[in-house]
């Protein structure tokens, strides 16, 4: 259990002792918590402790001054960009939604709180908030770890340049759970996807050699969630959007990682297919991906042909461990989707679909 220091603060502005009460005993395993009871305190506490607040739940009817004078002020410091706010209220009028939403409130809780509910709500939005003003440190910060157990693996295995692989299951296995059967989804279909380019389009420049690389570095294409994981975006439908953009810079995230963690070993192929890879698969053709936006041939072909094995593989293998058929996958992607994929890919993608539905077929006991 974290110390009262480090626990993330929360200021509850609530006028009412029940309600402070309530909410006190809902976060105070999780937060350290600050108490008003009145605007002017809660004004006061921001002045005091601005550099620690990590959210504020604020009641929009308290004396002296209310929660719609408290958003004022957070408005005119800039801090409400900083501090995320949920506004507490019983009044379910579409005035309070149309005030929140001009003061950039981040929910609305309405009263009597369901503790889940809220909960859930101050986990998200204070997880979304570290993502937001400290990405680049926990970037680094992880980056080191990851360096570090990447050595720790490489001198426990003793293995040589040939088992990379190994060594980033292994790493992986411990920072990303679960997510090895996607991992071997993925790098099935990319194999595949490899060949047949190879094969039928001379001018990409594969070959055995460089699609083996390709296929390892595949790996690493799920790294930034390591930094921003899915709980961001699974949290709490009210933090959806401002997650999405949060998630949006997973590859960034990840492709950072990757040069810091192999920028002094042998494995520069890997490094550099791995960060292509990491950095722009959720980039389109069409020039509608992220996170940057790149159109046509600016996307590396690696990454074109993962992004498009991440996607049939998202749309068939549901989070719920439930299956879509193969040929519906196939015709979604086929018909209404072929516009975000390179044509000779898509090319390549149709030859290969028996081989596809071979590759993840049911085996009859």
């Amino acid at each position: 259990m974290a110390t009262e220091k480090n626990k993330p603060t929360v200021l509850i502005a609530e006028d009412e002792e029940i309600n402070r009460s309530i909410l006190r005993e809902i976060l105070k395993n999780k937060y350290r918590i600050l108490e008003a009871e009145n605007g002017h305190q809660a004004v006061f506490s921001i002045k005091e402790e601005e550099a620690n607040i990590a959210l504020i739940i604020l009641d929009i009817h308290m004396p002296k001054l209310d929660g719609f004078g408290v958003m004022d002020y957070l408005q005119e410091t800039g801090l409400n960009e900083k501090i995320p706010v949920i506004i507490t209220t019983s009044d379910e009028s579409a005035d309070i939604l149309v005030q929140g939403k001009k003061n950039k409130v981040v929910d609305i809780i309405y009263k009597p709180f369901r503790a889940a509910d809220l909960l859930k709500s101050v986990d998200a939005f204070v997880q979304i908030s570290a993502l937001e003003q400290n990405l680049e440190d926990i970037i680094n910060e992880k980056s080191v770890y990851l360096t570090n157990q990447y050595e720790a693996v490489k001198k426990a295995k003793n293995l040589h340049r040939g088992k990379w692989d190994d060594n980033i299951r292994a790493i992986l296995k411990k920072m990303l759970p679960g997510n090895e059967e996607h991992n071997v989804r993925i790098q099935k279909i990319t194999a595949l996807l490899c060949e047949r380019l190879m094969n039928k389009f001379p001018k990409y420049g594969l070959s055995k050699s460089v699609n083996k690389v390709i296929v390892d570095a595949t790996l690493l294409h799920d790294l930034g969630k390591v930094v921003i994981p899915d709980s961001v975006f699974t949290n709490n439908d009210a933090s959806s959007s401002r997650a999405m953009v949060q998630v949006k810079k997973r590859p960034i995230a990840g492709s950072e990682m990757i040069n810091i963690m192999f920028a002094n070993t042998g494995h520069q192929m890997e490094r550099k297919y791995g960060y292509d890879i990491c950095r722009y698969m959720f980039e389109t053709y069409d020039g509608k991906g992220y996170p940057v936006g790149l159109t046509g041939k600016e996307i590396p072909i690696c990454a074109q042909i993962v992004g498009l094995a991440h996607r049939y593989e998202e749309l068939r293998f549901l989070s719920d461990g439930s299956e879509k058929p193969h040929k519906s996958v196939m015709r979604k992607i086929l018909e209404a989707e072929y516009k975000a994929y390179n044509p000779d890919l898509m090319e390549a993608f149709e030859d290969i679909d028996p081989l596809i539905e071979k590759a993840f077929e049911k085996k009859n006991n």
